[in-house]
C-alpha cells in the first residue's frame, strides 16, 4: 500500500496536512479569523504538546495542522451524508 513510496501513516498525516492548510488559505481569502485562529492554534498546540516528549515540535505542529485537516474532511463529508 505504499503510494509514492510513503508509507501509510506518512500518507495519512500528508492528506490531513494538505486539507488542514488548504482550509486555512480559503478561511484567510473569506476573512473569517475564528476558523483561522483555531487552524493556527491546532498547528501551535501540536507543537507545544511534542516538546515534553521530546518529539521535533514541527512534527507536532504538522500533526496539529493534520487533526485540523480531518476535521474539516469530516464535516465535509457530514454535509454531503444529510
Amino acid at each position: 500500500m505504499e503510494i509514492f513510496d510513503l508509507n501509510p501513516i506518512a500518507a495519512t498525516v500528508m492528506l490531513g496536512m494538505v486539507a488542514g492548510i488548504v482550509e486555512l488559505i480559503k478561511r484567510l481569502f473569506k476573512k473569517d479569523w475564528q476558523a483561522v485562529a483555531t487552524i493556527l492554534g491546532a498547528g501551535c498546540a501540536g507543537a507545544l504538546v511534542a516538546l515534553p516528549f521530546a518529539i521535533n515540535p514541527l512534527i507536532g505542529a504538522v500533526v496539529g495542522l493534520a487533526s485540523s485537516g480531518y476535521i474539516t474532511l469530516a464535516q465535509n463529508i457530514g454535509k454531503k451524508a444529510i
